[in-house]
C-alpha cells in the first residue's frame, strides 16, 4: 500500500511548526525564571544533562530544533511547565503560576525569608542546576547552584562550575605548591585531575562558567 503524499507532508511539516513555538515558549520560561540572556544555553544544559552544543540547536534563532523526549521531561520537570504548553497544543502553562497561588502565609514568610538571604550573598550571580553527585554531599544531584559569571578564571582556591568538550561539570579547584592546579570531587571514589596551571587547563579546552558561591537543595530527614 502507497502513503497518501498529502498525509506523509503534513507529518514531515509538523516538527518544524512545533519547533519554534517550543523555542519561543523555551525562551519565555526561562525569561519569566530570570535567566540572562548569556546565561541561557548553560542552565538548560545544566537542566537536561545535554552537551552546550546539543542546547544550541533548540534555541537557534532560524531553524530551531525539538529536543528528544528525556531532555523534554526534564525541562517540563525543571521550569514547571507542562508538555503541552512547551509544545504549543495547551493555552495553559501551568506549573509555577498554580504553585506561587496555593503558598500559605507562612510559606510566602520563609520563602521571602530565605530569598532575602540569598539576595545578599548571590545577588550577582546567575543559578544553575547540578546535574551528578560527584560534588555530594555538599552539592547534591538537582540543587540549585549560585555562580559568579564575572569570576571566568581559575584565581584562588574553590568551588568551580566548569564546561569541557560540550560537558557541564562542578569541581573543587586547589592549587598545591608542586604539583598544580588539582580538580577534585566531594566524594571519593571519584579520582582528582591535576594540570600543571590554569594555561594548560585552557589548552585542555577547558572553560571557565563561573565561581560558585552558593547552593540551595532540600535535605530530608525521616525515621525507619
Amino acid at each position: 500500500m502507497r502513503a497518501n503524499p498529502h498525509i506523509a507532508a503534513k507529518q514531515s511539516e509538523r516538527p518544524l511548526v512545533l519547533a519554534p513555538v517550543f523555542r519561543d515558549r523555551l525562551i519565555e520560561s526561562l525569561d519569566q525564571v530570570g535567566v540572562p540572556v548569556r546565561g541561557r544555553m548553560s542552565y538548560v544544559a545544566s537542566l537536561t544533562c545535554r552537551a552546550v552544543q546539543t542546547v544550541s540547536r533548540w534555541l537557534d534563532p532560524d531553524r530551531p530544533g525539538l529536543p528528544d523526549i528525556e531532555s523534554c521531561a526534564r525541562l517540563c520537570e525543571g521550569l514547571g511547565r507542562s508538555t503541552d504548553w512547551m509544545l504549543g497544543l495547551s493555552e495553559a502553562p501551568s506549573g509555577c503560576d498554580q504553585a506561587s497561588a496555593t503558598l500559605s502565609a507562612a510559606e510566602v514568610g520563609w520563602v521571602s525569608e530565605a530569598f532575602g538571604a540569598l539576595r545578599s550573598v548571590c545577588h550577582a550571580c546567575e543559578t544553575l542546576r547540578m546535574a551528578g553527585d560527584e560534588m555530594a554531599p555538599q552539592i547534591q544531584d538537582g540543587d540549585l547552584i549560585f555562580v559568579d559569571l564575572a569570576a571566568d578564571q581559575l584565581v584562588g582556591n574553590g568551588i568551580y562550575a566548569l564546561e569541557l568538550e560540550g560537558r557541564f561539570m562542578v569541581r573543587r579547584v586547589e592549587s598545591r605548591l608542586g604539583t598544580g592546579l588539582v580538580f577534585k570531587c566531594e566524594k571519593p571514589e571519584y579520582a582528582d585531575c591535576v594540570v600543571k596551571d590554569a594555561a594548560a587547563a585552557k589548552r585542555m579546552g577547558l572553560r571557565v562558567i563561573g565561581k560558585v558561591r552558593g547552593a540551595v537543595g532540600v535535605a530530608r530527614f525521616w525515621r525507619q
